[in-house]
């Protein structure tokens, strides 16, 4: 009797737990995306204000941007102080290629930022503000919708785990 409450209960966090840790990649991506819209206006800013070339701007905000995004333009701006022959948007689709993977980014919030390196370091520096405003807008968009995919995702998602733990109690027990 004992053991079949153990047994029970260990299913039940189990599953439980396996619930909270798809809900909590919902939870991940929205923090993801609000990150990279404060790193979009740091590098804005930046474009606006400094002649900095890009290789260096990207290792500024790099350090001041938090985690994955971070690690995006860090690697980019590695990539380039190589000199191996890449140009910008070569440089941003391998760091992407490289720092997503492990990220809770959506395919099109990759395409968004994918489509932004094809628009920086080819043009003056109103032209690459204008195309980070509209990444900017794009990615706002990608936000909201994350943010009511969260609401309806994480509930569902941790309700769903319990439960299913719940389920396999009683079946099998």
């Amino acid at each position: 009797m004992v053991l079949r409450l153990i047994f029970s209960l260990i299913i039940i966090a189990s599953s439980s737990l396996i619930g909270n840790i798809y809900a909590n990649g919902f939870i991940e991506r929205t923090k993801l995306l609000a990150s990279m819209l404060s790193t979009l206006q740091m590098l804005e800013t930046e474009i606006i204000y400094s002649a900095t070339p890009l290789p260096q701007l990207l290792g500024k905000v790099a350090k001041k941007s938090k985690g994955e995004i971070g690690n995006i333009l860090e690697a980019t701006a590695e990539i380039l102080y190589k000199k191996e022959g890449y140009i910008f948007s070569e440089a941003w689709r391998i760091a992407i290629e490289q720092e997503t993977t492990k990220t809770a980014f959506h395919k099109e919030d990759i395409e968004v930022l994918l489509a932004l390196g094809n628009n920086l370091g080819i043009s003056d520096s109103n032209d690459q503000v204008k195309h980070i405003r509209l990444t900017k807008e794009e990615i706002k968009r990608n936000y909201e919708m994350a943010i009511v995919d969260q609401g309806k995702s994480v509930k569902l998602y941790r309700n769903l785990g319990f439960l299913l733990g719940v389920t396999i109690v009683i079946v099998f027990f």
